[in-house]
């Protein structure tokens, strides 16, 4: 991890990096770990944590750590963007279409 990347980042980031570049399982429980800390769930007030549909969101520890501290944990169906963000399909879209020269 080159450090100049994480270099006048807030206090607490975490400069992590996997062997691949890429997020895997194990860096994210330890992210929802981190988030668990800031985010402070608890039985009378359960937090939403909504991802993607990536697959290092998928595993049982991160499954079983979210029901243990109260996380809520949903991901966004893959591919379905279209139907989620009706503002970029409707009413975004002709702006972009639109070349002001």
């Amino acid at each position: 991890m080159n450090p100049l990347l994480y270099k006048g980042a807030p206090n607490g980031t975490l400069p992590w990096i996997s062997d691949t570049g890429y997020m895997n399982s194990h860096l994210f429980i330890d992210w929802l770990k981190h988030f668990a800390k800031h985010a402070i769930p608890s039985a009378e007030d359960p937090v939403v944590l909504i991802a993607d549909n990536h697959t290092s969101h998928f595993s049982l520890p991160a499954v079983l750590f979210c029901r243990e501290n109260h996380i809520t944990f949903l991901t966004l169906p893959p591919h379905a963007s279209h139907v989620l963000q009706q503002l970029d399909k409707c009413f975004f879209a002709p702006f972009e279409s639109c070349i002001l020269i």
